[in-house]
């Protein structure tokens, strides 16, 4: 999948739950938070495919988003980057793993530091 096509995903999933969430007549969640957290996880589809085109290539994008609140869950459990990287490793070829990583802090800004250190870390 190129980089065009999951962030029009990531659009698109975005704009569907809020269309549904408007509707009424249904059983979504249109809650504030949910709709908060759809926003955060279109940004986090977005920024994970911004990097070079192809690095998301074959990952289904309604993996993306699950995997990226993983990496937030192990970071405000404190665990370190590198747990999270060797997470990712065991499903995801190394430039995947780069990308759900670097677009963490879209859904856990508070772990932007952590993360910039290690990418630091890095050379």
């Amino acid at each position: 999948m190129t980089h065009s096509r999951i962030s029009a995903a990531a659009f698109t999933a975005a704009a569907l739950l809020l269309l549904t969430a408007c509707g009424g007549d249904d059983q979504s969640d249109s809650s504030p938070a949910a709709l908060r957290r759809a926003a955060e996880e279109a940004v986090y589809a977005m920024q994970a495919a911004k990097g070079d085109p192809g690095d998301l290539d074959g990952v289904p994008p309604d993996l993306i988003a699950p995997e990226g609140r993983q990496v937030c869950r192990m970071l405000d459990e404190g665990q370190a980057v590198d747990d999270a990287v060797a997470y990712l490793r065991l499903g995801f070829n190394l430039k995947e793993t780069g990308a759900l990583i670097g677009a963490a802090p879209a859904l856990c800004p508070q772990h932007q530091g952590t993360i910039d250190a290690w990418v630091a870390s890095l050379g």
